[in-house]
């Protein structure tokens, strides 16, 4: 089964956002190829496909932006789930945010056999008896999917009249608590929220991490602070 490693990049950022940008992509890209040997091909989603026309390693991906809500945050990723999914992006989609550093081998988290696999919040501490339950059962950093499987993901949600400020909570009510998932065991991690001890990693990077992402609350991996504190960024993020 053909496996689409996938991100997106979208212009149009919430204000106050990191901008992101091409080099962005390109950077992940090079990271994704160091540690996944599965083959696959990398492609990005995008509104600005054109960035990519003369790059023969990303496959740009023309956005389709029914999912644009005016909260603006992320609801561009469902996407991933659009009816369509398996022609438009591919058989196997791994999705995974630009501001993610793979830190290991990404083998075992994209050789599931679901039809999707979510990742645990790991603000939610302990997940399932949290001291906020108010926060979202997942987080949409990461997705793994089997193209065109679950339409109803993309087709239920109304941009006129969204149900969800965002995608991980769109995920958490439609999915509940009984998805498939990743959470800390698989070597899946967040730097951690300082409200919240035991979110994630705390300076050094746990022996079983694989992916790092940086959701925004404790800062990027570009911050000069956050790279002090966590000096394996620079070994890992080029």
């Amino acid at each position: 089964m053909s496996l689409v490693v996938c991100t997106y990049l979208w212009s149009a950022a919430p204000s106050g956002e990191h901008a992101y940008t091409p080099d962005d992509v390109h950077l992940l890209q090079r990271m994704v190829v160091r540690h996944l040997t599965i083959p696959h091909e990398f492609a990005v989603i995008t509104d600005r496909p054109e960035l990519f026309a003369e790059d023969t390693a990303i496959r740009a991906i023309p956005l389709i932006r029914r999912t644009q809500a005016p909260t603006g945050h992320c609801l561009e990723r469902l996407m991933t789930f659009h009816p369509e999914g398996r022609t438009l992006i591919g058989e196997r989609i791994f999705q995974m945010d630009l501001d993610t550093i793979p830190v290991g081998n990404m083998d075992a988290i994209v050789n599931r056999p679901e039809d999707v696999v979510l990742w645990r919040n790991p603000a939610r501490v302990p997940w399932d008896k949290p001291s906020r339950p108010s926060r979202p059962l997942y987080n949409g950093s990461f997705v793994l999917h089997r193209g065109g499987t679950m339409p109803w993901v993309w087709e239920s949600f109304d941009p006129a009249h969204p149900a969800a400020r965002d995608d991980q909570t769109w995920y958490s009510f439609l999915f509940g608590p009984e998805a498939p998932y990743w959470d800390e065991n698989h070597g899946v991690y967040r730097p951690a929220r300082e409200d919240t001890p035991g979110s994630g990693v705390d300076g050094d990077l746990p022996e079983n991490a694989r992916l790092v992402t940086f959701p925004g609350s404790e800062g990027k991996p570009n911050d000069p602070r956050v790279r002090a504190r966590c000096p394996w960024i620079a070994v890992h993020r080029c």
